[in-house]
């Protein structure tokens, strides 16, 4: 089945047809014992892959844990909503991403981040989110800006030791040019 809408802007691909789907937009979590995600994109072509992505180590979450829906729009295009289920965890950090297989491209939705309750977190190894761990970003980052200033400094110096000072010598009058003898 092929998109139905005239207008729409469609690519061609090795004879096939595709179209871009929305950005995804992830909503949640319930207040539930299990977090609830839900993660909708519209209007693309042909039919989408789903990923949930843990966003703290960037691992696909196991496929068991979500459940997609896939159906075609009035204009023949694809609309997914997928739902993730999973335990409630002090540190939850996911994204979805849809995939169009012919565009070679993938969506990511934007950072979804929540704070909850006492259990083990979903990864094994997550990233330290303590106020330690922030003043240590915090510090590589000026460590950082503190370096280029440094080389700026440094090369302006080079550069001014390197030119000779130029001097105004004041206003200088202005010449008369010589005109041309003709010759006969």
């Amino acid at each position: 089945m092929r998109p139905r809408s005239p207008g729409l802007f469609l690519l061609l691909l090795w004879g096939l047809q595709a179209a871009n789907y929305s950005m995804p937009v992830v909503s949640g979590p319930s207040q539930d014992e299990e977090l609830t995600f839900t993660c909708t994109s519209t209007n693309g072509y042909p039919r989408p892959n789903v990923y949930w992505i843990n966003k703290t180590d960037n691992s696909v979450l196991d496929s068991a844990l979500q459940n997609n829906t896939v159906s075609l729009n009035a204009r023949g295009l694809y609309d997914v909503v997928s739902v993730l289920r999973i335990g409630r965890t002090p540190h939850v950090n996911v994204g979805c991403c849809i995939e169009n297989v012919l565009l070679h491209q993938n969506l990511t939705s934007g950072q979804t981040e929540t704070f909850t309750g006492t259990k083990d977190s979903i990864t094994e190894d997550p990233v330290d989110g303590s106020p330690s761990g922030k003043h240590q970003q915090v510090f590589s980052v000026l460590a950082v800006l503190a370096v280029i200033v440094l080389l700026a400094l440094a090369t302006g110096w080079l550069c001014r030791s390197r030119c000779p000072p130029k001097s105004y010598t004041g206003a200088q009058v202005a010449r008369p040019e010589l005109a041309l003898a003709e010759h006969v």
